[in-house]
């Protein structure tokens, strides 16, 4: 069998008895903190206008727009709820694949709600799915980013088709359709990072994964090994399937997206990082390690010379941006989270407003800020290599009196060293539902999310996720 084959009859004919518990305890988890975060971002600004532009479309109103009292079509919502859940940055990520929950839970809830599905069989089609992106990220990648596609919106489109595949009850056949679907759907350039443009590369993602099963449930058909390319020497069509496209020819292992397939489970494993400051992943460790600097020794702005930063190289090219001026780019600077991270001892979401990021405190401050990649840190591969890990990193703050304060770590809290439990993501769902949702609402809706495997309709936890009137 072909990698497209096998990986449609996963997603068809894996037995729910084959899903461990420890998979479907993290797939809650996970749940809690993207849905929370969903939350928050239905005010971002990119959430507003997407929702103002669903509404001049209009749709079929069968499945729910979080944060709001719309009702929409399936795929507009999936869409809407993953544009919220990636506008913050706020998101979760899992190591050496991509941040792959905030499309399957979007993904799995709106078409779970339009197929009336119970929470079990919500649950069961986001693992799945899943378990595809990830096999499907892992033989793309790092070549996938290295060429400058975002991949979000790639991967979670693909994940998103098998999620919605399973939930309709496709066989191996029809989920290799809709996966063929979603690999021509998907899309997503690395310059629109720093953007709206990165949430929109989500939610654009889970509307292709969505449009790809409906498609492939009434008997759209494609090519049904999509993922593989025939080298048959003509280089015609058939040699350009999705990996040659996507990373150029050769550039891929197309045994890694089948390795282990049935037998290994994502969501078990102890990959996911929580990320408890919004913006780049890797920049964590040392915003927590700037924190703790920052109380340890009362450390005030004023008093500041100068600023040291080692990091690996992978964390640079993410953290990319000298200057901010608003707070998609200040999620990706790393001078701008060293800055605020030491002024405000946090780096939450309130951080990370337009606002926050103007003030001339800051921003006096992120001119003092020096970031390099030492000798020792530029063989790190980021998260892709091994047992590297991409957010290792020194920190030095130089005081006018000459003191010097440093600071070394190689993890954040709410990584796989780490681990962030239940209550600690918990407390950040009531942090993003403040303001939105009445605190006995999203107290309700923390609960229902414990227990969504016994929800006959997973409806009652959507209904818990919009204001009431």
């Amino acid at each position: 069998m072909g990698v497209t084959e096998q990986l449609g009859r996963f997603a068809a004919e894996t037995p729910s008895s084959a899903i461990p518990r420890a998979a479907i305890e993290s797939a809650k988890l996970r749940c809690l903190d993207i849905l929370g975060v969903m939350v928050a971002g239905s005010r971002h600004p990119s959430a507003l206008i997407s929702l103002d532009t669903a509404r001049r479309l209009g749709g079929n109103p069968i499945a729910s727009v979080v944060g709001h009292g719309d009702r929409t079509s399936v795929e507009l919502a999936g869409y809407l709820n993953a544009v919220s859940a990636h506008a913050l940055e706020f998101d979760d990520y899992t190591r050496m694949v991509t941040h792959l929950s905030v499309s399957m839970v979007p993904g799995a809830l709106a078409l779970a709600e339009e197929q009336g599905a119970s929470g079990a069989q919500a649950l069961e089609a986001l693992i799945v799915g899943f378990q595809v992106g990830t096999h499907v990220a892992k033989g793309l990648r790092p070549w996938l980013f290295d060429r400058g596609w975002h991949p979000n919106g790639i991967l979670g489109a693909m994940g998103v088709a098998a999620a919605g595949s399973r939930l309709m009850g496709l066989d191996q056949l029809k989920t290799r359709m809709a996966l063929g679907i979603a690999a021509s759907e998907g899309s997503g350039v690395r310059k629109n990072v720093g953007s709206m443009g990165k949430a929109f590369h989500v939610g654009h993602g889970v509307r292709c994964g969505i449009f790809a099963a409906l498609l492939a449930s009434r008997g759209f058909s494609v090519d049904p090994n999509v993922i593989e390319g025939v080298e048959d020497g003509v280089e015609g069509h058939e040699r350009f399937g999705m990996a040659d496209t996507f990373n150029g020819v050769g550039n891929y292992d197309l045994d890694k997206m089948v390795r282990g397939l049935g037998e290994e489970w994502e969501l078990a494993a102890n990959t996911t990082v929580v990320r408890f400051h919004p913006g780049a992943t890797g920049a964590a460790s040392a915003i927590d390690g700037m924190i703790d600097l920052a109380i340890e020794h009362d450390v005030r702005a004023p008093d500041v010379e100068a600023i040291e930063l080692e990091c690996t190289a992978q964390v640079m090219s993410i953290g990319s941006y000298r200057e901010a001026t608003d707070g998609h780019k200040a999620r990706f600077s790393l001078p701008y989270s060293m800055a605020v991270a030491l002024i405000d001892r946090r780096a939450g979401l309130a951080q990370y407003t337009d606002e926050r990021v103007r003030r001339a405190d800051v921003q006096a401050l992120m001119r003092r800020v020096r970031v390099s990649v030492p000798e020792d840190l530029k063989r790190h591969r980021g998260q892709w290599g091994e047992g590297v890990n991409w957010g290792e990193m020194r920190l030095a703050v130089i005081m006018k009196d000459g003191r010097r304060f440093t600071a070394a770590r190689s993890s954040a809290r709410g990584w796989p060293e780490q681990p962030a439990s239940w209550d600690d993501v918990a407390e950040k769902f009531r942090e993003c539902c403040d303001g939105i949702l009445p605190p006995a609402q999203a107290e309700e809706a923390i609960a229902a999310i414990a227990q969504l495997e016994t929800l006959d309709n997973v409806r009652a936890l959507i209904d818990l996720l919009r204001p009431r009137a």
